[in-house]
């Protein structure tokens, strides 16, 4: 399994894909209720934006606390 890994909004989250297998599967480390995929990369990474924004936005609506992204993408030069 590869992996590739992104930030929006200041949160990480991880897309998961095997070449054989065209299906990409989307988690959050900061939200692990959110489930998301989609058939290519580019579209997985647009389900994942949508979904978080979708699920902050609930958040908001229902007076919840939106919590502090625990999570950081580093990036390391070489």
């Amino acid at each position: 399994m590869k992996r590739t890994i992104h930030e929006y909004l200041g949160y990480v989250f991880t897309i998961h894909y095997q070449p054989s297998d065209p299906i990409f599967t989307v988690d959050f480390a900061d939200f692990p209720q959110i489930i998301t995929s989609g058939d290519t990369l580019s579209e997985a990474f647009a389900n994942a934006c949508e979904a978080l924004d979708l699920h902050l936005e609930s958040l908001r609506k229902l007076g919840l606390r939106v919590p502090k992204p625990k999570h950081r993408l580093l990036v390391e030069a070489r």
